[in-house]
C-alpha cells in the first residue's frame, strides 16, 4: 500500500496526451484552451469618450471659472460608430458620444452635466485635466499581450472577451473519452424494480456528470455480473471506445472481485492497487493497451473521494492545467471529530458562513456507503492520521468539491 503523494505523483507522471481541434468560438464554453491567446490588437483599439459630452484640449479651459467662463464654438461630433474627421482646432469643442473616438487634438472630454449650451458654443466654469473621461487605447490589455493560458477551461466571459477580438474559431484540446463501468449481482441500474437486496447504481450518474463537467465525453457501459467473462466482454468494449476507463467496485480482494483478474488476461501494466487513504483505500491504477485505467471502489462516497483527489488532478495534468491539485484553504472547523488512526481522511463536509467567517463542519455518519452526504457535502477536510480528537475551532485543510476543474 502506497502514500495518497505517492499514488499521486505515479498518475501524473502518467504518459497521455490529447489531440487538438479547431472549433467556433460559440461552441467553446467548457473547452480547454490548447494554446495561448495572445491579443492580436489593444484594447480599446482607440481612446474612447466615457461620458456624453464634448471633446476639449484641456488647456483651452485651463482659465475658465465662474467669472469668466470659457466658451468654445461646436465644430462638429463624433460618435459611436461614426468618427470626427479630421483633427479638431485649438480653440475648439467637439460634440461626443460615449465610447466614441476622441478626435485629434482633444485631449480630454467635459461632461455635457458641466456645460452650457447657447446656440454653437459651449460655455463652462470649471477648467479640465488632460485625460479626463477618456479610456486611453490599451488601457485593458496591450498588444501582444498573453491574455489567456493554454490550458484554461473556458467560460463565457472569457468567450465574450475573445469575441472583443474577432476570433471566430479558437483551438483547443479534444475531450477525452472517459468509459464508465461498474459491477456487482445487485447493482440496478436507475428505474428498475428492486428486490429487497438489491441497490441502485449511483456510482455511473455522478462519474458522467461530473466528468463531462470537466471537459470530458463519457459513455456508460452498463452494469456487469460478478462473472469475470461478462465483465471482460463489456471492459473490452469500454477500452475500444475510451481512451479513459473508469471502473465502480470489483477492485479489493472478495471472491466477487474480478477487475483484477480481467485487467491482467488483458496484459495490463498495474501501477498500483491500494492507498493509505480513507475513504477509497482499494483503488487500482493501470495502463491497458496505451489507454490508462481507473479502477474505484464501489461505495459511493469512495468514489466521490477518489474522482477528487486523483482522476480530476489527471485530468487537469493532460489538459496542461496548473496546478495539478487544488490548494486547500483553512477553515475553522465548528464540530469536533475523529481522524482516522492510520490513513490520510478526507472527511466529507459543509462549508458555510457563520458571522462572516467562512467555516466547515464535517458531516456526520462517513461510512463510505453514505451517498445522502455525498449530496450535502461541497467540500472535504484533509485530516492527518491521529489519535486526539480534533476539537472545535481548529483550523483545519479544506479541499472544495464538485466544481469540476
Amino acid at each position: 500500500m502506497i502514500s495518497y503523494e505517492q499514488a499521486l505523483d505515479k498518475i501524473l507522471s502518467l504518459e497521455f496526451s490529447l489531440g487538438k481541434e479547431t472549433v467556433p468560438l460559440l461552441s467553446a464554453r467548457g473547452r480547454v484552451l490548447a494554446a495561448d491567446i495572445v491579443a492580436p490588437w489593444p484594447l480599446p483599439r482607440f481612446d474612447h469618450a466615457t461620458m456624453d459630452g464634448f471633446a476639449v484640449r484641456a488647456e483651452d479651459l485651463r482659465t475658465a471659472s465662474v467669472d469668466v467662463p470659457a466658451v468654445l464654438p461646436i465644430k462638429g461630433e463624433s460618435a459611436a460608430g461614426h468618427p470626427f474627421a479630421g483633427e479638431a482646432a485649438p480653440g475648439t469643442a467637439i460634440r461626443i458620444s460615449t465610447g466614441a473616438p476622441v478626435p485629434a487634438g482633444c485631449d480630454a472630454v467635459v461632461p455635457v452635466e458641466r456645460v452650457h449650451v447657447v446656440m454653437d458654443s459651449i460655455a463652462t466654469t470649471l477648467p479640465v485635466q488632460v485625460g479626463a473621461s477618456i479610456l486611453r487605447r490599451g488601457t485593458n490589455i496591450t498588444q501582444g499581450t498573453t491574455f489567456l493560458a493554454r490550458g484554461a477551461m473556458l467560460h463565457s466571459m472569457q468567450i465574450a472577451a475573445l469575441a472583443s477580438f474577432n476570433l471566430p474559431e479558437v483551438d483547443v484540446f479534444r475531450r477525452p473519452r472517459v468509459a464508465i463501468l461498474t459491477s456487482g449481482d445487485e447493482v440496478k441500474p436507475l428505474g428498475s424494480n428492486l428486490g429487497d437486496a438489491d441497490v441502485v447504481d449511483s456510482s455511473t450518474p455522478y462519474l458522467s456528470l461530473e466528468l463531462e463537467a470537466c471537459g470530458c465525453e463519457t459513455r456508460s457501459f452498463g452494469i456487469s455480473p460478478d462473472d469475470a467473462q461478462a465483465y471482460r466482454q463489456r471492459y473490452e468494449e469500454a477500452l475500444a471506445w475510451g481512451d479513459i476507463v473508469v471502473t465502480t467496485a470489483g477492485v479489493s480482494v472478495g471472491p466477487h472481485d474480478i477487475v483484477a483478474g480481467v485487467l491482467d488476461s488483458l496484459g495490463a501494466q498495474l501501477v498500483f492497487t491500494k492507498v493509505a487513504i480513507r475513504p477509497g483505500k482499494p483503488m487500482m491504477v493501470a495502463r491497458v493497451g496505451g489507454k490508462v485505467h481507473f479502477g474505484l471502489p464501489g461505495n459511493p462516497l469512495s468514489v466521490l473521494c477518489n474522482t477528487e483527489i486523483f482522476v480530476k488532478p489527471f485530468l487537469r495534468n493532460a489538459f496542461g492545467m496548473k496546478p495539478q491539485m487544488l490548494p486547500t484553504q483553512k477553515l475553522r472547523v465548528t464540530r469536533s471529530f475523529q481522524p482516522d488512526r492510520q490513513r490520510l481522511f478526507f472527511i466529507n463536509s459543509a462549508t458555510s458562513v457563520v458571522n462572516g467567517e467562512c467555516v466547515v463542519a464535517p458531516l456526520q455518519n462517513q461510512n463510505s456507503a453514505n451517498s445522502v452526504n455525498g449530496g450535502l457535502a461541497n467540500a472535504l477536510i484533509v485530516a492527518p492520521p491521529g489519535d486526539g480528537k480534533v476539537e472545535e475551532g481548529t483550523i483545519v485543510n479544506v479541499l472544495p468539491i464538485g466544481q469540476g476543474l
